[in-house]
């Protein structure tokens, strides 16, 4: 006897949710990836004072820095793209691999030629890391739970920025600037292979299923569509203008501020490395900080946070202005740490979690890249602007542009963080 055929299709059983050490093993693999990312993005900058005493010109560097920020940008919308069609697994192993080899390259072979291609051509390996690095978070974390959770995992940043120029300080003093290149470049490769390894793009993959947000329709291929669809909408544009400011003032620190601190403070060149960590150590404050304040007080809408925390930076900034000169060692560090306490609260919310909940779990990367693909134009002048300002008319008129720019970023964020909520396109 034959079986009785049925057209109608069995239900399918729910996935369970992955279980906690699982969800947070991978958050924290995604941790260490961008974590480990700066060893190769601020080994330069420490480098850079010990290599114009070499004999490398700092506009030369700066022409390098201007490279790497339009390699950069360039990446970001790619490396966001590809991610959420390839899954972030394949871009974080790719290109934590491939800036190692930069990295080395010039460790190896440290003239100036090989200083202008790998060093440039790493800021579009460099691009890999944030984008993919949040489309992770957002595959493995409810949406209810990801304030908090994001404003512990942004400190990944922080904590990386602190130990690159703690390392590079370390042996740029023992061992000179050509070991900086050669250790970080073999350190991010091999934490590159232990993604490849054990990082898992999202729960499917391993039959679990997580509450995330309403996909925006059955019928539609969101890997497909989803960088087309984020970069039409208004408040993905308005927040990677928004980005430009904090960027420039960012990188510009990072690429800058020990040589400022050599050259116009006096201080030694390790202790202008460890100086140079005030950022970040206010940043750690702010991200935790402002991680607990937006869902605490902003759950609808995080962005209104991050405007209030670009006017306190502009305040930081103005106050950090007319105390750097005379602040020596201590005073320095608690200018800048102002600074990244405001700073860093609204760089988080603008490039990651106000992606994440535009963009959704299957097109986080594809909003990351495209807020961090426009604010990263900012870095193409925060290479070679900064030393130009300097050498016509002192470090002032650095600080000058800061707030300048960082007073255009009010601007271009306030008609998102006048939305009474930031829902998902």
């Amino acid at each position: 006897m034959q079986a009785t055929r049925t057209d109608q299709p069995s239900a399918s059983p729910v996935a369970p949710p992955p279980p906690l050490s699982l969800q947070t093993r991978m958050v924290l693999l995604s941790y260490f990836a961008y974590f480990f990312y700066y060893f190769c993005r601020k080994h330069l900058g420490v480098a850079t004072p010990a290599m114009v005493n070499s004999g490398i010109s700092d506009t030369t560097i700066g022409w390098v820095q201007t490279a790497y920020g339009v390699c950069y940008a360039i990446g970001q919308f790619l490396s966001g793209a590809l991610g959420d069609r390839l899954g972030p697994r394949i871009a974080l192993t790719t290109g934590m691999i491939l800036s190692g080899i930069a990295s080395l390259a010039f460790g190896l072979f440290p003239i100036v030629g090989v200083l202008v291609i790998a060093l440039s051509l790493n800021g579009l390996f460099q691009s890999t890391g944030w984008s993919n690095s949040c489309k992770v978070v957002a595959e493995w974390v409810n949406p209810v739970n990801r304030g908090k959770v994001m404003g512990f995992w942004t400190t990944c940043y922080i904590f990386g920025s602190i130990a690159a120029n703690v390392v590079a300080g370390t042996i740029l003093a023992r061992y000179g600037w050509h070991h900086v290149f050669l250790f970080t470049g073999i350190t991010v490769a091999v934490v590159g292979v232990i993604q490849g390894i054990f990082l898992i793009n999202r729960p499917a993959d391993r039959g679990y299923a997580i509450e995330l947000e309403e996909r925006s329709s059955p019928a539609t291929d969101n890997t497909r569509s989803g960088f087309m669809l984020m970069i039409r909408q208004p408040a993905v544009l308005l927040l990677g203008l928004a980005y430009t400011g904090l960027k420039y003032v960012r990188y510009t620190v990072f690429s800058w501020s020990p040589y400022y601190l050599v050259s116009s403070i006096g201080l030694a060149e390790e202790s202008a490395a460890y100086a140079s960590n005030g950022l970040e150590i206010g940043g750690i404050l702010g991200l935790l900080l402002g991680g607990w304040v937006g869902d605490r007080f902003f759950p609808g809408n995080r962005v209104r946070l991050a405007l209030f925390a670009l006017i306190g930076m502009i305040g930081a900034i103005l106050l950090y202005r007319v105390t750097s000169g005379t602040g020596g060692l201590w005073g320095n560090l608690i200018g800048l740490g102002a600074i990244g306490l405001f700073l860093y609260i609204a760089d988080a919310i603008v490039s990651g979690i106000a992606a994440q909940d535009i963009g959704g779990a299957e097109n986080t990367a594809s909003a990351a890249g495209i807020i961090n693909g426009i604010g990263s134009t900012a870095q193409l002048f925060s290479g070679i602007v900064p030393i130009w300002l300097k050498q016509r008319w002192g470090w002032d008129a650095v600080f000058i542009s800061f707030i300048v720019i960082a007073f255009f970023s009010c601007l271009a964020i306030l008609p998102v963080a006048r939305k009474g909520k930031l829902t998902k396109a």
